[in-house]
């Protein structure tokens, strides 16, 4: 949440100080929502790398599918999947130093919204440092004045 509002101030301090005489008072909803949903994408990832899969649960709907190149998992197979793959990255002293997003685009259509990015991941594996770039669509819904995601899809860049 913290980083939500610490990102709202970003936006509507940016557009107030842009030069066009914009207010804060008159700052576009769907921009603060659009900065919403990629604070979620971004939580979303730190919660991931950090094993947090309650978290992770509640920002996913409970119709939730992620696509792969292998398979189509639902809401339960995914969080599963996650939590394996982290912890098996752990096992071989992977760890994430950073990350960042990328060529960010959110499409906001009524309550549901398409959200694409790269994130750049920084890691260390085994004391080497190492990068990995990933494409994402996430589909996301408003339930209840709340962004779930109900859609995942990541593809690797080189």
């Amino acid at each position: 949440m913290r980083l939500l509002l610490i990102l709202l101030m970003f936006v509507l301090f940016g557009c107030n100080q842009s030069g066009s005489g914009e207010s804060i008072a008159h700052t576009s909803s769907s921009e603060i929502v659009k900065a919403e949903l990629l604070s979620l994408e971004r939580q979303w990832l730190e919660a991931e790398f950090a094993l947090d899969t309650a978290y992770l649960s509640t920002l996913l709907d409970s119709t939730f599918i992620a696509v792969s190149a292998n398979r189509i998992s639902n809401k339960e197979e995914e969080l599963k999947g996650i939590h394996d793959n982290i912890s098996a990255m752990r096992k071989d002293s992977i760890f994430l130093d950073s990350l960042k997003l990328e060529d960010a685009t959110v499409n906001l259509y009524g309550n549901a919204a398409v959200v694409t990015f790269i994130v750049h991941t920084y890691k260390k594996e085994k004391g080497k440092s190492t990068e990995k770039r990933t494409r994402f669509y996430d589909v996301w819904i408003n339930r209840d004045g709340k962004w779930k995601a109900v859609s995942s899809q990541g593809t690797a860049v080189k």
